[in-house]
């Protein structure tokens, strides 16, 4: 019988965790389909303008008028965070309530457990998908989400366990 198997770490959310997060995780590529929501947006700002200007009907006013800009301004934005998607999500998450916390992370026999005073998150071995072994972690692939583990706070033992519950 195998002696069971228990690891316990403690690492920072900061800013190159969560770097090394994007970097592992995130798709840098940009496809077309990505720009979809920032076209309908600015169509949907262009028509409610030249509706404005075109009819004369009592709806078009100042505050529809501010409408179009709005939703061009919701196209821009948009645009932005296609355009920027490393600098934007990183943004994102420095600006959570998570950034800065110390996390538990627990390995042992029935999956992973991370810890902090804002999260607590449960990975069952059962619930795991596949493994994915990149040159700085693991992606961990479930059901219908996929989380990442950063071999930075991992010893060689850890790794080795992690890396047999891919086959």
């Amino acid at each position: 019988m195998s002696q069971a198997f228990s690891y316990t770490a403690e690492y920072l959310l900061d800013k190159t965790y969560f770097e090394e997060c994007f970097d592992q995780s995130v798709s840098t590529q940009t496809h077309p389909k990505q720009y979809l929501k920032t076209a309908i947006f600015v169509i949907i700002g262009l028509g409610i303008l030249l509706l404005n200007n075109l009819s004369q009907l009592p709806i078009s006013n100042k505050e529809t008028y501010y409408l179009g800009y709005f939703f061009i301004g919701l196209g821009v934005v948009e645009w932005l965070s296609i355009r920027f998607k490393r600098t934007w999500w990183l943004w994102r998450q420095m600006m959570s309530k998570a950034a800065g916390d110390t996390v538990t992370l627990v390995i042992d026999d029935t999956g992973i457990h991370s810890q902090s005073t804002h999260v607590n998150q449960q990975v069952l071995w059962t619930d795991v998908y596949r493994i994915t072994q990149t040159e700085a972690g693991f992606l961990i692939a479930l059901q219908k989400s996929i989380t990442y583990l950063s071999k930075r706070c991992l010893d060689a033992a850890s790794i080795e366990f992690i890396a047999s519950k891919q086959g």
